[in-house]
C-alpha cells in the first residue's frame, strides 16, 4: 500500500500495458480466433471478423479488477496512506489542476481514452452501415445497438466527470479533415440528451437477456440511461432543483424495474456480499458486468486490495483500508444509528450488534479472515500504521466485501491470479436506490419509495424503514444507505460530488478522517478504542468537476477550461 507500491510501481504498469493489448477479458463471445491484422475491408466483410472489432471495444471498458487505487481513495470511505498515490497527494488534499487529473481507476474518466474508445465505436458504426450487405440483419442491428451502448457508457465517463463534452459521431482523421477535427465542448444537457438518445436507440433494439454473458442488454441501456439522468437531477448540476429532472430519472429506472428481468441476490439470509464471487458471476442481480476469463486474464483483487499480514505471512497490498466514517455509518442489528441513543452501541465493544452488511464488508481488529485473527491492535500483526511507513492500514480495517476469502493474496498477485469474479458496473440494488431517490426528490417518499428501500435492507437482513419519514429524513436514509449497501464498488466518490457534499465546513472530503486505534490496557488486558485522526483533507467545490487536461488543451484550442482551473 506504502512503500512496498514504489517497488512495484513500474512492473505493475508495464504488465497491465501487455494485459490490455493481449488478454481476453469476456465470455466465450470473445474467444475469437486470432486473425492478424485486418483491413477495413477484410474487417468489415463478413460478422464474424467484425465481431473481432466488437470484441475490441468491449475491451475498452475499465479493468477495475486489476488496479491498486479504487474511486473509494479519492472519496471518503477508504484511505490509502501512500503519500504518493493521488488519492492523497492529489485529491484529498486538494491539489487538483490540468496537468495532474487524476483519472480514477483503470483510467476511467481519461479524456483522451474515452475519445480513443469513442472513435472505435463510431468507425464501427460508420462501417457497418456501409457494408450492412454483408451481415445477417440479427446479427447487424443487434451489434449496432450493443456498440451504440458502449459510446454512450464511454461518454458517461467523460459526462459524470468533466460534465460538458465534445459530442463527436464520426471518426475524425486529421490527414483529411484538418483543423476540422478540432471540436468545442458541447453544453451539460446537450451532452447528456446525446447519452439519452444512445441508451434509447439501444435499449429498442438489445434483447432482455444476451446471448453471451458480457453483453450489453435493454436493461443495462435503460439503467445507464437512468444514472445519467440521477447525476444531472442532482445538485452539482440541477442548481435549481428543476423537480422533473428527478422525475425523469425515477421513471427511467422505474422501467429498469418493471422489465421483470432482475432480482436481488440471495443465497441465504444477508449473504449478499457473495454475489461478487466468482462462483456466483452472472446472478440475478448483475445487470451489466466486466467478465475475467482465465488463464489469459484473471483478477489481483485479492493480492492488491485485502489484509497485509494473515497467519503470519505477508500475503497482500492491504489498499482497501474503509475509515472510521464509514464504519460509524454501519447500523445496529435493531436498524438504529450508533448515534441514536436507543440503538444499543457500546463504544467499548463498537463492533457488536451491528448489521449483517458491516460483518459482511468490513474486517476489523479480532474478526477473522482466511482462518487468521486480524489484529490491528498495539502489537498486533496488522497493527494500524499512523507513520504510513509499511503497508499495513492506516484507519485499522481492511475491506471484505468484493474479496474472495478462499483466494490468498500471493497466489492472487502472481499472474494468472486465479479469481475471474466479474467486475459489476450495475446491479439491480443500485437500481432500487436510484428510484427511490428520485422518486423521494420528485414527489416526497411516497409507498413506492419505501418499498424499493426495504426490498435491499430486507434481503440483508434489516429492519424496515421507520414509517412517516419527512422529505428530508427520507433523503438522509437514502444516502446512508447507497453508501453501506454499495461500499466499494466505486459508486461514492460520484454521489458525494453529485450531492455536493465534498466541500465546506462539514465537506467528507474537507473535514479530518479518521481510524481506529486499539490499545491494550496494561494489567487488564482490556481493549481501549479510540478515533485517530489520521489525514487533514483539503478539497475544493470546484473541483466536483474534473479540469480538462492540459495536454488536450494544448492539442485543441477550442476545449474551454471547467471554472476554477
Amino acid at each position: 500500500m506504502k512503500q512496498r507500491y514504489l517497488k512495484y510501481k513500474q512492473a505493475f504498469l508495464l504488465g497491465m500495458l501487455v494485459i490490455s493489448i493481449s488478454a481476453c477479458k469476456h465470455d466465450s463471445f470473445l474467444d475469437v480466433p486470432p486473425k492478424g491484422f485486418l483491413t477495413d475491408a477484410a474487417t468489415f466483410s463478413t460478422s464474424s471478423n467484425a465481431d473481432l472489432f466488437v470484441n475490441d471495444i468491449y475491451n475498452q471498458l475499465p479493468d477495475i479488477n486489476n488496479e491498486y487505487q479504487l474511486s473509494e481513495q479519492y472519496a471518503d470511505n477508504s484511505f490509502c496512506g501512500a503519500a504518493w498515490e493521488n488519492g492523497q497527494s492529489t485529491v484529498r488534499s486538494g491539489s487538483i489542476n490540468p496537468s495532474n487529473v487524476p483519472f480514477g481507476p483503470a483510467n476511467m474518466w481519461s479524456w483522451e481514452g474515452n475519445y480513443t474508445a469513442i472513435r472505435k465505436c463510431n468507425v464501427f458504426l460508420q462501417q457497418a452501415e456501409k457494408n450492412k450487405a454483408n451481415f445477417p440483419a440479427a446479427w447487424y442491428t443487434e451489434r449496432v445497438a450493443e456498440v451504440t451502448y458502449l459510446r454512450a457508457f464511454f461518454y458517461m465517463q467523460l459526462f459524470e466527470s468533466y460534465g460538458g463534452v465534445p459530442i463527436i459521431k464520426i471518426p475524425l482523421d486529421n490527414t483529411t479533415q484538418g483543423d476540422a477535427i478540432f471540436y468545442a465542448r458541447n453544453s451539460i444537457d446537450e451532452t447528456l440528451a446525446f447519452i439519452e438518445a444512445d441508451c434509447d436507440a439501444a435499449a429498442a433494439a438489445l434483447p432482455l437477456t444476451p446471448q453471451d454473458n458480457g453483453r450489453a442488454t435493454k436493461g443495462a441501456a435503460l439503467t445507464l440511461k437512468g444514472w445519467v439522468e440521477l447525476f444531472a437531477a442532482s445538485p452539482l448540476v440541477n442548481t435549481n432543483n428543476d423537480v422533473s429532472k428527478w422525475a425523469k430519472a425515477a421513471a427511467t429506472n422505474k422501467q429498469v424495474m418493471d422489465l421483470n428481468t432482475y432480482s436481488l441476490f440471495s443465497i441465504d439470509t444477508g449473504a449478499y456480499a457473495e454475489q461478487f464471487l466468482t462462483k456466483n458471476n452472472w446472478n440475478s442481480e448483475t445487470i451489466f458486468a466486466k467478465a475475467y476469463a482465465l488463464p489469459a486474464k484473471g483478477s489481483h483483487r485479492e493480492g492488491y486490495l485485502g489484509p497485509v499480514y494473515v497467519n503470519g505471512v505477508q500475503e497482500s497490498w492491504g489498499n482497501l483500508a474503509p475509515t472510521q466514517g464509514l464504519v460509524d455509518d454501519y447500523a445496529m442489528d435493531n436498524g438504529l444509528p450508533i448515534t441514536d441513543p436507543a440503538s444499543g452501541y457500546d463504544d467499548t465493544h463498537p463492533y457488536t450488534h451491528r448489521e449483517s452488511r458491516f460483518y459482511q464488508s468490513i474486517i476489523f481488529d479480532g474478526s477473522e479472515w482466511q482462518g487468521d485473527i486480524f489484529k490491528s491492535r498495539t502489537g498486533g500483526s496488522n497493527q494500524i500504521d499512523l507513520g504510513s511507513t509499511s503497508d499495513i492500514t492506516n484507519t485499522g480495517y481492511n475491506a471484505r466485501k468484493t474479496l474472495d476469502e478462499a483466494i490468498l493474496g500471493q497466489a492472487s498477485i502472481a499472474s494468472p491470479p486465479p479469481s475471474s469474479a466479474n467486475y459489476i458496473f450495475y446491479r439491480y440494488a443500485e437500481v432500487l436506490l436510484s428510484y427511490a431517490e428520485a422518486q423521494n426528490e420528485a414527489v416526497g417518499p411516497d409507498a413506492s419509495v419505501y418499498t424499493a428501500v426495504n426490498a435491499v435492507r430486507a434481503r440483508s437482513n434489516c429492519p424496515a424503514v421507520k414509517p412517516g419519514l419527512s422529505q428530508g429524513l427520507m433523503r438522509d436514509y437514502i444516502h446512508r444507505e447507497r453508501r453501506i449497501e454499495l461500499a466499494f464498488e466505486d459508486k461514492r466518490w460520484f454521489d458525494i460530488r453529485r450531492w455536493k457534499i465534498t466541500s465546506g465546513p462539514t465537506g467528507v472530503l474537507n473535514t479530518p478522517e479518521y481510524g481506529m486505534q486499539v490499545t491494550i490496557e496494561a494489567g487488564t488486558g482490556k481493549l481501549i478504542y479510540n478515533r485517530v485522526k489520521i489525514f487533514t483533507n483539503a478539497y475544493k467545490d470546484y473541483q466536483n468537476w474534473m479540469p480538462i487536461p492540459q495536454s488536450d488543451r494544448d492539442k485543441n484550442p477550442k476545449l474551454e477550461q471547467n471554472p476554477g482551473y
